[in-house]
């Protein structure tokens, strides 16, 4: 297996509750996304996935030390590459919320129980 499978086998672990497709479903349709796995002790533990100016993090287990390096360069990237990022969250995901918040998206709207959320500068560059 391949850190991006590892990665994104990681990803889908920590949406599969709310998600309404399959590991295989899921497979397909980052195809065509840029897959970072986020590592920790040597060991793949997440994954960043970037498509265009869209991010979304994702891992297994909660990680023991900050991913800000890996956010920080990942997301740095796409706002230089795009001038904003954008992301989405499950309204009943608070956690996730508050986590996009502190990296420095804002609220745009909820539409259907997902909120859009935008970063135009983030909060660890």
């Amino acid at each position: 297996m391949t850190e991006r499978d590892a990665a994104i086998k990681l990803v889908y672990k920590s949406v599969r509750g709310r998600a309404p497709f399959a590991l295989e479903e899921f497979v397909q349709m980052l195809r065509l996304w840029e897959v970072i796995p986020l590592h920790e002790n040597g060991q793949v533990i997440g994954g960043v996935l970037v498509k265009d100016n869209e991010v979304h993090i994702g891992y297994g287990e909660k990680p023991k030390a900050s991913i800000r390096q890996h956010l920080r360069k990942t997301l740095g990237v796409v706002l230089d590459k795009h001038g904003f990022a954008i992301t989405t969250v499950q309204a009943e995901n608070e956690a996730g919320l508050r986590f996009c918040e502190r990296l420095g998206f804002v609220k745009l709207g909820e539409e259907g129980g997902t909120i859009r959320l935008r970063c135009d500068r983030s909060n660890y560059l």
